[in-house]
């Protein structure tokens, strides 16, 4: 018995020593491999249509699903750098142009009731309310926003084929998930020593999220993203390109969303004298903004996973803040999957105490 309960040990610790080496191993293509299995969880109920219509073969329809990807992630990624690129240029060439003494003199400090207020809020500040004061930091944020795109692309070609081995490691990932989904499945599942409705509750868990995320606030945020872009367009806004995919991606937040872009943009045109356009506009994407989030999500999404916005909303900005962009996912799951652990331990627990 004592050797037997002494190889017991002697095997855990060989099998965590191992499993951590394996984690380290693939600790540089978490991301990929993460990203892989959200995006083939998402393709998934495609494959499966493709197969069942054309009537072709497991292999044959996970490669034309991976064709799919390339064509739905690569082009879009390619236009939407170049397009950005030219925007930036173009929105602080405007900047540049147009933000003189004279028109912010105009914008700023003419009219009985808009130079007091700002007065006071930069006193708050302990900043002094002039005009050398809002062209400093007017130019500041716009150079800031520049330089940020800028110093994104160069590190974008820079490491291209960092990028590309990283996105074939994704794609190779994805195929391998689609071809053999169930197998990967049992294997990842056999490796915890939980039972297997638990495991399954959690990888439940994690696929409704990945649903949530990826599907239900990527369609929203396409919508809300678009919609408003075109209020911009109509609104007389430049760089209408650079300011729909920030809303896009803004969308993804619960709680402020697009308002992150489409207030200040309403209180520049309220500023420059175009009243009844701030108060439209603003009313506009408030409507698409509320509309999205309390109809078109609840309903798309339904009842699959029940978070409190506030908490999701804490998640994504602990993600960003962690993870970077894919904190977007990354917080979210975490929170999911945390959720889902404490109920299984309360669950766990009242069965122990009633055993007692």
């Amino acid at each position: 018995m004592p050797n037997a309960k002494h190889s017991n040990i002697v095997f855990i610790l060989i099998y965590v020593f191992l499993l951590f080496l394996m984690g380290y191993l693939a600790w540089p293509f978490v991301t990929p491999i993460i990203f892989a299995g959200i995006i083939a969880g998402a393709f998934t109920p495609l494959m499966t249509s493709i197969q069942k219509r054309f009537k072709i073969s497991h292999k044959w329809s996970a490669i034309i699903v991976c064709f799919i990807i390339i064509i739905a992630m690569i082009l879009p990624s390619m236009y939407l750098v170049v397009q950005l690129s030219g925007e930036a240029i173009a929105l602080y060439q405007y900047l540049k142009e147009n933000f003189t003494e004279a028109n912010i003199t105009a914008f700023l400090f003419e009219g009985p009731f808009f130079p007091d207020m700002m007065k006071e809020l930069f006193s708050l500040a302990n900043m002094e309310y002039n005009v050398m004061t809002i062209q400093k930091i007017v130019m500041g944020a716009a150079k800031n926003l520049s330089s940020t795109l800028f110093d994104m692309m160069n590190q974008w070609i820079s490491n291209i084929f960092s990028f590309l081995f990283q996105f074939l490691i994704m794609l190779l990932v994805i195929y391998e998930i689609l071809l053999k989904g169930p197998a990967i499945k049992r294997f990842m599942l056999d490796l915890s020593p939980m039972r297997d409705e638990e495991e399954e509750l959690v990888l439940e868990k994690f696929n409704q999220m990945n649903f949530v995320n990826l599907v239900g606030n990527g369609s929203g945020g396409l919508i809300q993203g678009i919609l408003a872009g075109i209020g911009f367009w109509i609104a007389g806004f430049e760089s209408i390109m650079l300011w729909t995919t920030a809303m896009v991606f803004l969308a993804f937040i619960p709680l402020v969303g697009i308002s992150i872009i489409y207030v200040p943009a309403c209180i520049y045109l309220f500023v420059i004298g175009n009243t009844v356009g701030s108060i439209v506009l603003l009313i506009y994407c408030t409507v698409i903004s509320l509309a999205v989030e309390n109809w078109f999500k609840p309903r798309f999404v339904g009842n699959r996973v029940q978070i409190n916005p506030t908490l999701v909303f804490l998640s994504i900005i602990g993600g960003l803040s962690v993870f970077g962009i894919p904190g977007i996912f990354y917080g979210p799951l975490i929170v999911s999957i945390f959720l889902t652990f404490v109920n299984l331990y309360h669950k766990k627990y009242s069965e122990i105490q009633i055993e007692l």
